[in-house]
């Protein structure tokens, strides 16, 4: 036992002075010596560090999963090229569905197939339920205080259940029902005047504009987007994009664990304290706004806040949620509900115009069941069940957070044939397991809506082949506020108008390229024409 300890800590040594070396003092030594001189120095440290590499992953587990040979102090960083859920994909395609990299210094696993997925979400889901806590996630969760980010322990579950209960129960759901409503005519009537100009609509900030106040009157009861044709980008947008931004993230600590100390040098702790700031200072602003308006009794429509800075019952009797609880809650609701909405639907238009069949199909289901009201209800939305496919089939292709942060083994255990160590990060891609051929076919690839046709398959985290909002413990728990809003706004952008695309533009111009982030949204924005519809001819 002294002698394994004595030897790791050795390794730990050798690792530790490498990784010093590599960001210190090669860069120094480059800048002094000769390039000859410089490459006979290097050599000796070259040949260590390679030894240190291979005698360390002879003393690690030979039973962990398969994957591609990493190298000294980088690990698989340089396999990772491009979109990472893109990138991890391809690795799986050539190592299998469950694979083994080392990012940066740290062990990782990523499972692609909806077998493996089920494995870490369901069936040992008890040992998977953590999360790894990641530097940027750290900070922006307050510690640990949210739902999203944070370990598995009991605060987290009594939060979880605060919320379910108060916040995201289909009650407190159905009663924001008018606020989705008003704000989806907004849209609509701001959509109104671009038809008679003829002009294209930029749906991706359209979209935004929507997503936007409908979350702010939910979270805090008023809007944040002035109504017009040409809304003013709010500060506090800014503001949310940078934080999802910097929390897709990883400092060097993350990646090297002995090297925390880079991320001062290079300021991005100070980069990641500034955005934490903007956003905790806003909410902050928000929440005494609403308790000075609730003292006062000039509250006109309840939201998230009241219910959150109410007393909750609890084991142990009542209890009052803390300033930074609230506020950790608040950063989910943003990051889990904000651009996820108008990412969906904009992937959904997407894949309608570049399947014109699909579209037709889905705006005579909507105009027909709306009939001559006029006006699209709610109530409605049940009747609408070829919508649903659309939507379930653009939740497939194009979850909104296709690679969620990793959990965290929590203990030793075997996942298939292999050993998976404590302390363990596990990446699951939903990109990947919403295109798993075992289950999807050989058109796994392909926009198929009719896929969903007489299936019981939904997005609830019971079928493991389709989890676009994920399963087990760490589903997202605001299900049912997200699709409300999707449903509703997609199907009156469809019964409201017809869509073409600008001038000179056919189907197969409409690109799918997406651009990098937690939430992953189009890289060109969705440009379309609006023109409202011809009224149907009736027989005299």
């Amino acid at each position: 036992m002294r002698r394994m300890m004595f030897c790791s800590s050795q390794r730990l040594k050798i690792e530790v002075g490498c990784c010093w070396i590599t960001m210190v003092f090669i860069p120094l030594l480059a800048s002094l010596v000769q390039p000859t001189h410089f490459i006979l120095i290097l050599l000796p440290f070259l040949i260590l560090l390679i030894f240190s590499d291979f005698h360390r992953r002879r003393g690690a587990n030979s039973n962990l999963p398969p994957g591609p040979t990493p190298l000294p102090i980088i690990g698989n960083l340089h396999n990772l090229r491009g979109l990472p859920h893109l990138a991890f994909h391809r690795l799986s395609e050539k190592y299998g569905p469950i694979i083994s990299l080392k990012l940066g210094q740290v062990p990782s696993i990523v499972v692609s197939s909806a077998d493996m997925a089920l494995e870490i979400t369901k069936t040992q889901d008890s040992v998977f339920c953590s999360r790894s806590q990641l530097t940027a996630l750290r900070r922006f969760s307050y510690g640990g205080l949210d739902i999203a980010f944070s370990p598995f322990d009991d605060h987290w579950k009594q939060t979880r259940r605060i919320c379910n209960v108060e916040v995201l129960s289909v009650a407190k759901v159905q009663s924001f029902g008018p606020i989705r409503r008003e704000e989806v005519n907004a849209l609509v009537n701001s959509i109104t005047k671009a038809c008679s100009r003829k002009e294209g609509v930029n749906m991706s900030e359209r979209m935004l504009t929507f997503t936007m106040n409908n979350l702010f009157r939910q979270a805090f009861g008023k809007r944040i987007i002035v109504d017009g044709e040409h809304e003013s980008r709010p500060q506090v947008y800014d503001i949310l994009k940078e934080m999802l931004r910097i929390m897709t993230e990883f400092g060097a600590g993350d990646l090297f664990p002995s090297m925390g100390w880079v991320d001062v040098l290079t300021g991005w702790r100070r980069k990641l304290a500034q955005s934490f700031q903007k956003m905790d200072s806003m909410f902050e602003g928000e929440i005494r706004e609403r308790i000075l308006l609730n003292s006062r009794g000039s509250v006109q429509e309840h939201c998230f806040v009241d219910f959150l800075l109410q007393p909750q019952a609890t084991e142990e009797g009542s209890q009052s949620l803390t300033m930074s609880e609230i506020k950790a809650v608040l950063m989910n609701m943003f990051t889990a509900g904000g651009d996820t909405t108008s990412t969906t639907v904009e992937w959904g238009l997407t894949r309608l115009m570049k399947n014109p069949l699909a579209m037709k199909k889905a705006q005579e289901e909507v105009r027909r069941v709306v009939g001559g009201k006029g006006v699209l209800e709610e109530s409605d939305l049940q009747h609408l069940h070829y919508l649903k496919m659309v939507i379930n089939e653009t939740l497939r292709l194009h979850p909104p957070v296709p690679f969620p942060p990793p959990r965290e083994s929590m203990k030793d255990t075997k996942v298939g044939d292999y050993n998976i160590p404590a302390k363990m990060r596990v990446y699951v891609s939903l990109w990947s397991v919403g295109r798993d051929p075992k289950y999807w076919g050989v058109d796994a690839e392909d926009f198929r809506p009719e896929r969903f046709e007489n299936s019981v398959i939904n997005f609830k985290g019971a079928h493991r082949e389709f989890i676009p909002f994920g399963s087990g413990r760490r589903i997202c728990p605001g299900i049912s506020l997200a699709v409300a809003g999707v449903e509703l706004v997609f199907a009156n952008l469809l019964h409201a108008f017809d869509w073409a695309l600008p001038d000179g533009m056919v189907n197969d111009d409409v690109d799918l390229e997406a651009k990098p982030g937690m939430i992953v949204s189009k890289k060109v924005p969705l440009v379309l024409v609006p023109s409202l519809p011809s009224p149907p001819i009736t027989k005299g």
